[in-house]
């Protein structure tokens, strides 16, 4: 009896040893966190940048891989195939990996659009007459559902009017030049055209506040196994947050972000203006607990089944127990 017992308490220890380097090697791992070039997840690349990221990493004792995608799609389908831990990308971006089997948790809400998308038309063009107009506009992205919401409005459906499928900003670009007579865009194409004279904003994400979110997801068996990485993450973001509010840092933020978006500092001030940033953690942890963001989820996953990309009802994670575990600068 007393073999058998020194045997399970060997056999025990073996295992309990086996748990505890697996789950240091599984820290130990980088964690990778995919975004692209947006206005709102501009901060992201500026935590970079200003070495807030690198700080916060050692401060909580973990290492993370900012992984910059030019196409923003390819970060979603990396998250969506395992490759990335974790991704910026907006609430309608996340059901597809859901759907396909992630647990997707939000940890941070970036910003609402609140004027940075928008659909463009050539002057005399307006609900009246917007039944058979066509479009470009990327299709099954955020520009779709904002022409949706639009249609709405005027008692039309998508049936009235034609879509043609193309990426963004290859859709401002034709507005500008005069080859389209409507197009679902955003900043800075949206006051670009204005500015030229081109045409006027119909409609915007203004008349849709909330509903189209950028968010930071994780996958949630990564953020299981890793928490203190997400907190890391989301309070180097907040540092970001501070240096951008901040009036003695603010040009200085303005100015990095600008030059790594590609764009003038005063065009990427303007750009900011269309983007309701989320400066306030308690806020942010707020909206995360919400039913509006609840009520904003529904619309987009009717939009996403109407539309095939996805096929079951799914529902995402949205935890802010990350946000509020952080420790902010002083």
């Amino acid at each position: 009896m007393r073999h058998k017992l020194q045997m399970y308490l060997s056999y025990l220890l073996v295992y309990c040893f086996l748990v505890f380097v697996c789950n240091r090697v599984i820290c130990a791992e980088p964690v990778k966190v995919g975004v692209s070039i947006w206005t709102g997840w501009m901060p992201i690349y500026l935590m970079e940048e200003k070495g807030f990221l690198k700080k916060r990493s050692q401060e909580y004792g973990v290492e993370i891989e900012l992984k910059k995608f030019k196409d923003y799609l390819a970060s979603v389908q990396a998250f969506t195939a395992g490759e990335l831990d974790a991704c910026a990308m907006t609430i309608m971006d996340a059901l597809p990996p859901a759907d396909a089997g992630i647990d997707v948790a939000a940890v941070l809400v970036n910003d609402f659009s609140k004027g940075g998308d928008g659909i463009l038309v050539q002057y005399g063009i307006d609900g009246s007459n917007f039944k058979g107009v066509e479009i470009l506009l990327e299709e099954y992205s955020v520009s779709h559902y904002l022409l949706l919401r639009y249609l709405e409005t005027i008692g039309l459906t998508e049936k009235d009017i034609k879509v043609k499928n193309t990426p963004g900003d290859d859709a401002g670009r034709a507005f500008l030049s005069g080859n389209a007579e409507a197009v679902a865009t955003w900043n800075p194409h949206l006051f670009l055209a204005e500015d030229a004279g081109r045409g006027y904003v119909l409609f915007n994400s203004k008349k849709i506040p909330g509903e189209i979110i950028d968010l930071v997801v994780f996958n949630n068996k990564r953020l299981k196994q890793n928490p203190k990485a997400a907190q890391a993450f989301v309070s180097a973001w907040y540092d970001a947050m501070d240096m951008i509010k901040d009036s003695e840092t603010r040009q200085e933020a303005i100015s990095i972000m600008s030059e790594l978006a590609g764009t003038k500092p005063a065009e990427f001030s303007k750009m900011l203006e269309g983007t309701d940033l989320f400066f306030d953690p308690q806020r942010a942890a707020a909206f995360l607990n919400s039913e509006e963001i609840r009520k904003t989820e529904k619309k987009v996953v009717k939009f996403a089944q109407n539309h095939g990309l996805i096929n079951d009802e799914v529902k995402l994670r949205y935890d802010a127990t990350v946000i509020r575990t952080v420790r902010l600068a002083k």
